[in-house]
Formats: structure tokens, C-alpha cells, sequence
């Protein structure tokens, strides 16, 4: 009587699983190919934002953000910014967002890169993630030059992480 019920109990739990692990996957299926926010939701290993300036920015030339899958649960997020010389201060900041209920909201901050007197910066961090969701990566890319301040975001479309 006993083996009967715990083989019922087993069953039952075995059927649960299943069924939570088709709605996760049917998640990923409805939104795949959307875009959210100015993000594509893809299921690629790595996705990439590219921001360039407007004509009026004269020292800032490009930020870069990129996120790449290196494991079961585990991204890089990397960002870069670029100037067209050398100026007294640039940096970046990396912001690994994760879509939940059709928002993307922060989930991890990732270290900043600061440098003085020169044209280039960049930071990486690697991130366990939970599946089950769409992460994206926001960067935040600026100057100072004397007393002139330039700063602009990029967004890369979505990754889906199992």
C-alpha cells in the first residue's frame, strides 16, 4: 500500500515538473522575435549594443555593451566607450537588465570603468544568472573634457537564458 502511494506521489511530482518546465519553454517561444523596449528577443550566445553620438557630440565616439553566455547560467557583460582623442575623464557603466513581466529592470550593476587622460575604456564582469528570462545589457557612456560633459546609452537586444 505504502510502495503504491509513494509511487503515485512519484508520478504526480514527475508530471508537475514537466508541466512547469513546458510553460518556461513556451515563454521563451511567445516572446522570441519580439522586441521589447528597442530589444530584439533572440536565443543567441551573445548579443551586442552599439551606440554612436549625435553629429553634435565632439568627443565622444562610441559605446559598446555585450553580452555573452559562458556557461549554464553564467554571462559576460562587457562594456566599452570611445572618444576621438585623448580627454581628461571617460567611463563606462554596465547594467545587466533582465525582462520580467514585460519590463526590463536592473538585476546586477556591474563594476565601473573610470579612466583619466586617454581615449578608451572598458570593464567586464562575469554573472550567474537565474534561467527562465531575458537579459540584456544597458550601458551608460561619457566624457568630461575641460567643461564639456557628453554621455549617451546603448542597449543590446536580449539574450535567453535557459
Amino acid at each position: 500500500m505504502k510502495r503504491k502511494r509513494k509511487r503515485r506521489i512519484a508520478a504526480v511530482l514527475l508530471l508537475v515538473c514537466m508541466a512547469l518546465g513546458a510553460l518556461q519553454a513556451s515563454a521563451a517561444d511567445e516572446l522570441l522575435g519580439t522586441v521589447v523596449d528597442g530589444s530584439l528577443l533572440t536565443e543567441e550566445a551573445e548579443v551586442e549594443g552599439v551606440v554612436y553620438p549625435l553629429a553634435r557630440y565632439s568627443y565622444l565616439a562610441a559605446g559598446t555593451g555585450t553580452l555573452t553566455l559562458t556557461g549554464t547560467r553564467t554571462v559576460r557583460m562587457t562594456g566599452s566607450t570611445t572618444a576621438t582623442s585623448s580627454v581628461d575623464k571617460i567611463q563606462v557603466r554596465t547594467y545587466l537588465q533582465r525582462l520580467k513581466n514585460g519590463t526590463w529592470v536592473n538585476f546586477k550593476t556591474g563594476t565601473p570603468g573610470i579612466k583619466y587622460n586617454t581615449y578608451y575604456v572598458s570593464t567586464t564582469d562575469s554573472i550567474s544568472v537565474e534561467g527562465g528570462y531575458y537579459y540584456r545589457v544597458c550601458g551608460s557612456h561619457g566624457i568630461n573634457e575641460g567643461s564639456t560633459s557628453e554621455s549617451m546609452t546603448s542597449y543590446s537586444n536580449g539574450m535567453w537564458v535557459e
